[in-house]
């Protein structure tokens, strides 16, 4: 039974610690940031709760004090997102870096702390079998609660997050948290403490007294009743998803899966897909093919370099804002897109009209793995992959231009969304990644969406970024894109891009080239 007890408190700690960073990202993202917080404050909790729980199983004994320890662990589950609810706001405030290192703190650091003193309580309770088998007993114990915490983590990870919401997965923990505390109450008749019985000299060890076991017991009831009901309130206030989030603003979709919190949002003239708080995609309602985002659209760019492009390669679906405008604009045009969660997949067939036709494949994958094993080759390669405000760092860096400069026809481009500034504290991302692209291609040219009306170099934008080793002159772009490329593009007001072209100089030497082996994007990415 101890065992038991044990894994499944092991197997609780690690799945609330893989949960932990999906409560933190609609506020914080999903950056390094995140995870490096959460798994500092839970390694602070494990060896703070390793030493206080042997102390208290020294002082105390075991055989009263464990369960009520594993029901006030499950109360304080039970309370994360209520708590997070009320600190995540704040906390977003003071930056990726603080912010996630107080709400870590803050919202897990106490549950991990309880859980965390199951395992010494435990070996004092193993203690029982004799002093001269202490050694295995401990090993096996420690053994069996890290058993719990690959169960937990791959658990979580692999099924239980993309199965439940965040809230409902974080209130059941807390239950069975509940559960295996009344299942230790029956500990004491098979592991008396080493003071009180077992094969340990009596005398040995510290006696609690009847009044303080008494108490202990009604500590335990009273917790599981509060918890259990407080389970409840949660599931059926905090838990379920608004209807509305504000104004005339329905909420169609909220689903948690691997890698994100999708929610599809729709007012009176628009439908939009956000991952955690970020909004990916925005569909007009009367028109499913245009964008009144603009950069989408300067994304069709990469033609005035490729003209003749037939065969394009979008890595990141999103809404497929840009794929089904492509596919109904070119009907020549083959698009391959690659998307790595199904989730988003479906969202786009079903509420952003994403057609299915040969035309348009989709393939669920991890977009670099796909470009390294692909026999395919493409005039236009698009790489449109922000999740929240971070950026998967493996597809930025030298390497992955090099292998996506190999599966390019002669004269393909690659074209790029970043998000940055020109110049400033907000630009080191951008400036980054033009290095990194122009190590690999012979010619670089950026388009910070917008920056020919206000001329503001340090404004944060989105920046279309084309790369390409055919030879084309910067009248040659200009010119096809004031003919909008002979007339094949039909996105309005194409033929003012051009004034987006950035020409002026941009300093490299104080942000570093993108590597496999070094790639800082979240660094690079600014605070907010």
């Amino acid at each position: 039974m101890l065992n038991v007890i044990v894994f499944i408190c092991g197997a609780d700690l690690m799945g609330l610690e893989i949960v932990a960073a999906r409560v933190l990202a609609p506020w914080l993202g999903n950056s390094i940031f995140v995870w490096g917080a959460v798994i500092s404050t839970v390694m602070v909790a494990l060896s703070l709760g390793y030493a206080l729980g042997g102390h208290i199983a020294d002082k105390y004994g075991s055989t009263r004090i464990l369960a009520p320890v594993i029901a006030a662990a499950g109360l304080l589950t039970v309370l994360v997102p209520p708590i997070a609810e009320a600190v995540l706001p704040h906390a977003a405030d003071l930056g990726p870096r603080t912010g996630s290192l107080v709400a870590s703190a803050l919202i897990f650091f106490a549950p991990s702390l309880l859980l965390a003193m199951v395992s010494p309580l435990g070996v004092r309770l193993a203690a029982a079998s004799g002093m001269e088998r202490i050694g295995r007993s401990a090993g096996g114990l420690y053994s069996v609660s890290t058993a719990g915490s690959i169960f937990g983590t791959l658990a979580t990870s692999f099924w239980l997050i993309p199965l439940l919401s965040i809230e409902r997965l974080i209130v059941g923990i807390g239950l069975v948290q509940f559960a295996v505390a009344a299942l230790a109450i029956r500990l004491p008749h098979a592991y008396p403490d080493p003071d009180t019985g077992g094969n340990v000299a009596a005398g040995s060890g510290p006696t609690v007294s009847k009044r303080l076991a008494r108490a202990l017991t009604v500590v335990l009831f009273g917790t599981v009743i509060v918890g259990t009901a407080l389970a409840a309130w949660v599931l059926l206030e905090v838990a379920p998803p608004p209807e509305t989030l504000s104004g005339d603003v329905r909420v169609l979709l909220r689903e948690d899966t691997q890698y994100h919190r999708i929610v599809v949002t729709e007012d009176a003239s628009e439908r939009r897909l956000l991952f955690d708080k970020s909004i990916q995609s925005a569909m007009p309602l009367d028109d499913p093919f245009r964008s009144d985002y603009p950069y989408p659209n300067y994304l069709n760019l990469a033609l005035a370099l490729k003209p003749d492009a037939q065969r394009v390669l979008a890595l990141g679906l999103g809404g497929g804002t840009v794929q089904k405008r492509m596919w109904r604009d070119y009907p020549q045009m083959q698009i391959d897109t690659v998307e790595i969660d199904p989730v988003v997949v479906e969202v786009a067939e079903k509420y952003f009209e994403l057609p299915r036709d040969e035309r348009l494949a989709v393939y669920v994958q991890d977009g670099r793995r796909f470009v390294q094993t692909t026999e395919e080759l493409y005039d236009i390669i698009i790489v449109d992959t922000y999740y929240a405000d971070a950026i998967p760092f493996h597809l930025t860096t030298q390497e992955f231009f090099q292998e996506a400069k190999a599966r390019l026809k002669p004269g393909g481009v690659i074209a790029y969304n970043v998000i940055g500034s020109v110049e400033g504290s907000k630009s080191e991302l951008f400036r980054s990644m033009y290095k990194t692209a122009a190590s690999v291609l012979d010619h670089v040219w950026a388009f910070p969406v917008g920056i020919g009306e206000d001329g503001d170099l340090s404004r944060y934008r989105n920046v279309v970024v084309l790369a390409t080793d055919a030879r084309v002159t910067e009248d040659e772009i200009l010119a096809r894109i004031a003919n909008r490329v002979g007339g094949r593009v039909s996105i309005d007001g194409f033929e003012e891009f051009g004034a987006d072209l950035y020409t002026g100089p941009l300093p490299t030497d104080d942000v570093p080239l993108l590597t496999d082996s070094y790639a800082p994007v979240d660094t690079l990415i600014p605070i907010n």
